[in-house]
Order: C-alpha cells, then structure tokens, then sequence
C-alpha cells in the first residue's frame, strides 16, 4: 500500500508522527508539508516549495499540481489539518482520508463537511469535542507521542513539588486562571511555569522538552469552562509530559468517551481553579513513593495507548485496514 500524506501547516508535527505510525505498519508512506514548523522539530515532514496557500472558495485549501504524478500512484491520499491539496489526480478511484483536530475545523465545520464529506472515506478526529460535528466515517484518535525519542525522567520528590506550566497559547490554555492557584500555593509548592510578565516564553521543541523534564508535575491546559474556547480537551503537551514520567494536570469534559475508546485515563483532571488547588493539594498529601508510582504509571498510559506502535495498530484496526483489499 501507497500513502501520499499532504498538508500546508502541521501544527505539533502530528502529521509527521502519524506517517511514521503508518510506517509502523510496513506501509510506504510519504508526507509533504508546505511550511517548517517554527518550532523547530529535529524531525519533519518533507517541504515542497511548489504549494501555494489558500484557494478563498474552499476551506483550506492549497495547490501543488507537481504532486499529479505521485498523487495517482497512491492507494491513499490522506489529508492533514483539514487541508486540501489540489494535486490535479483524480481521487474517486482511491481510498482518501482527512484529519481534524482543533479550531480550524471546529470554528467552521459545516464548510468542511459539506466540501470533504462528498469524496473521503474515512475521518481521522483527533479530540473528542469534535466527533459530533458531522464529518463522515468519524474515528478518534488522539495524538501519537514518540516514547522511543522521549526518554522519562523519573526522579523522588525531595522538597517542595516542582510544578511547571509552559503554553504554547496562554490565552487558550487556561492560564489567567491557573496563575492564582499556583500563587496561593507558593509556600508549599515551587512554581517554575512561565509568569504573568514574562512573553518570550516559546522555545524550540527539545528545549521544552527539557524544561519539562526538570518538574514533578506539569499543567497542562485548564480551559474547559471558557464558552470562547469550546475545546475543553487536553492535547500534545499532556502525551510529551506523561512520557517524561510527569504527573500532567490538565481538563477534559470527555473522560466518558475516552475510556470508552482507550480505557483508563490517568490524567488528573481540573476544569476550573477550584478543582487545580483540589488536584495540587492530594499530589501534596502524597508520599515521595507515591507519586513517583504516579510518574511511572503516566508513562506506561503513554507507551501502552497513545505511542507511535500503538497509534499505528488503531489507525490500522479503525481506517486501514479495510483499505488492504486489492492493495500489492
């Protein structure tokens, strides 16, 4: 099987990850981008200079017609971000996919359902509060996080907890809100998350990293009860701290969902300030041993439910799958 991935912009390299998922699966898979990530991940998807961006009639939209040749010796063609390549291939004779994940879709999803719902077979939805929003075949599957490159940290709590906070968006995240919580705290915790003055708080992807890997525990995002941000859900920086064996904080409004689809979530949820001080004050009551059982098994949910082999064997049971028959 043939898998020709394409997109504009892959935000958190998710695209990128999944393909290598796919080729996990001995799939040959290839991934073109049109932009490198600012954040300067040390692996990405191919860039081609050739596309050009946005086609105002279509959502989304980009076109490179030098991708005809490769786009029609794909079995697959499958799409990022809710981006549509045009690449002049016919594609009623193959097997296409789209993913969506965050805001461009979930500002505007009746667009892209009434364009992308007339040819695709499959969507891959990365985050549950977008599941209901009409896209057609929808299947969740959350974000891979590569554990063979994220190595844990794991490490006693000596003193105070180390707790760490670092947004890529603040303003989405929650952290006007989280701010309070962490000062009320400031005798019994030691907060090293960015500060309500600080701005030039975005650094490249393995630095983050290692600002991570320093703490005990991170908070994630808190932004569940905003009607502004309507995601609720947590993401990326959840996976990359529990596979650094950190104990992560974070919201979700669909534990329920989640469980059903991949059992047990360990994430300690906090929607709103009053549940973070309730979340931060039972890691306080806990034993050094404790919570390093607790780091431990954050980074055995990552292995186990959202690695690039696990990642790969649903996105083969769920879509694939049934694209095998009459693929060499």
């Amino acid at each position: 099987m043939k898998v020709l991935m394409l997109t504009w912009a892959d935000w958190a390299n998710t695209g990128w990850r999944f393909s290598k998922c796919l080729e996990t699966l001995g799939i040959d898979v290839t991934f073109y981008k049109g932009v490198k990530h600012h954040f300067d991940y040390p692996e990405q998807g191919k860039l081609r200079g050739g596309m050009y961006h946005r086609i105002a009639s279509v959502p989304c939209t980009i076109s490179d017609l030098s991708l005809k040749k490769e786009a029609n010796e794909a079995d697959v063609v499958h799409f990022i971000a809710s981006t549509f390549v045009v690449t002049g291939a016919d594609l009623w004779g193959k097997k296409v996919v789209v993913q969506h994940g965050g805001s461009t879709y979930r500002k505007n999803s009746p667009a892209y359902n009434e364009f992308f719902n007339q040819f695709i077979d499959a969507t891959v939805i990365q985050s549950p509060d977008l599941l209901s929003l009409g896209a057609k075949n929808p299947t969740l599957i959350y974000y891979p996080v590569d554990t063979d490159f994220i190595k844990p940290k794991f490490k006693k709590v000596k003193d105070k907890l180390r707790i760490g906070h670092f947004p890529s968006a603040p303003l989405l995240k929650g952290t006007q809100k989280i701010l309070p919580v962490v000062n009320e705290l400031s005798n019994v915790i030691n907060y090293v998350g960015i500060k309500p003055t600080v701005r030039d708080f975005l650094i490249p992807w393995k630095d983050n990293l290692e600002r991570m890997g320093s703490c005990d525990v991170i908070i994630e995002t808190m932004n569940a009860c905003d009607p502004e941000i309507r995601s609720g859900e947590w993401g990326n920086t959840a996976l990359e701290a529990a596979s650094l064996g950190k104990i992560v904080i974070t919201n979700t409004l669909a534990k329920d969902v989640y469980e059903k689809e991949y059992g047990e979530l360990p994430l300690l949820i906090a929607n709103d300030p009053g549940q973070l001080k309730q979340r931060l004050e039972e890691l306080l009551a806990m034993s050094s041993q404790e919570l390093l059982d607790l780091s431990h098994k954050m980074r055995q949910w990552a292995e186990s439910s959202h690695s690039i082999q696990s990642t790969g064997k649903r996105l083969w049971d769920k879509i694939y799958k049934s694209f095998s028959n009459g693929c060499d």
